[in-house]
């Protein structure tokens, strides 16, 4: 099986990541992407929704969609867990013989500091997003993903503007941000 991971915070999730989505479906040879909620990101001290509330927005937002399952696996480790551990369990889990790893441009500049980086570059091709003109350096083994959507998760948290989240889970999103006295 040929499956690609596309790992994140989706603190809260956007049209960003679900363009992203679209687009790997569409310009890589997979049978699944799995899309995988962190329960913490490891380079985070806390998240503004919590973890449960991510995975529900993110199962809504690709609920109907074949070839994307949203995976627990982090989220049900209680901790931040590193990109090499959901490596190793996707392809136990999945049998799998070919797999992608999905990563904004801004992650891979930094991707030389992650935990187990080169044996990560082992066991994967590295898909890079490109993002709001972050410039990075272009290497044979990686591929390329043009999605250049002006917008984050962090951007969000500050803006709280909802013309940014799919209008698939916009509603609940807005509620929850009520909840936080931030609408």
């Amino acid at each position: 099986m040929h499956i690609a991971i596309f790992g994140g915070s989706f603190d809260p999730p956007h049209i960003g990541h679900q363009t992203i989505a679209k687009k790997v479906i569409k310009n890589l040879d997979i049978d699944l992407l799995v899309v995988v909620p962190a329960f913490l990101n490891p380079l985070k001290v806390k998240s503004f929704l919590d973890a449960k509330a991510r995975f529900k927005l993110l199962k809504k937002l690709f609920s109907k969609k074949d070839k994307i399952k949203v995976s627990s696996y982090e989220i049900k480790q209680e901790r931040a867990v590193y990109s090499i551990e959901t490596i190793k369990y996707m392809i136990k889990k999945y049998n799998a013989e070919k797999i992608y790893l999905v990563i904004g441009a801004d992650n891979y500049k930094s991707f030389h500091l992650w935990d187990s980086h080169e044996e990560i570059r082992k066991l994967v091709t590295l898909v890079v997003v490109t993002r709001d003109g972050i410039k990075y350096e272009k290497k044979d083994d990686i591929k390329r993903l043009k999605v250049d959507i002006k917008i984050s998760s962090t951007e969000l948290r500050h803006t709280f503007n909802l013309n940014y989240i799919p209008k698939k889970i916009r509603k609940d999103v807005q509620k929850i941000w009520h909840k936080k006295g931030k609408l």
